[in-house]
Formats: C-alpha cells, sequence, structure tokens
C-alpha cells in the first residue's frame, strides 16, 4: 500500500510542478502574441515536464 501512495503522490506533484511553467507560458500568451501556444502544444509540453519530474522524483527516493 505505501508503494501506490508514493507512487500517486509523484504523479501528483509533478503535474502539480510541472503546471508552473506552462500556466506562465499561458499568462504570457495572453499578454503577447510572441508567446501565445496552442491548447494541444501546452498539454503536450506539461506531459513531458511532469515525465522528467516524476523521473527526478524516482531518482531521488531510489538513491535515498
Amino acid at each position: 500500500m505505501r508503494v501506490l501512495e508514493l507512487e500517486v503522490f509523484m504523479i501528483l506533484a509533478a503535474y502539480l510542478m510541472a503546471g508552473i511553467p506552462v500556466a506562465g507560458i499561458m499568462v504570457a500568451g495572453r499578454m503577447s502574441p510572441l508567446y501565445r501556444l496552442r491548447a494541444d502544444d501546452l498539454c503536450r509540453w506539461w506531459s513531458r515536464c511532469a515525465l522528467l519530474l516524476a523521473t527526478a522524483y524516482l531518482a531521488q527516493s531510489i538513491t535515498g
């Protein structure tokens, strides 16, 4: 049960932390058309950033 809780926490934390830069890009896109991206591009970048953060969390938990 502990492993399942850790996995759920890791995924939620990764998506929340990855949402910070994506939200910044969304705000910048509303202010200037130079930073405006399509919604599917933002979702793709959000998922990629979350994958990187989940990998970093997993590596940290493995190493101690």
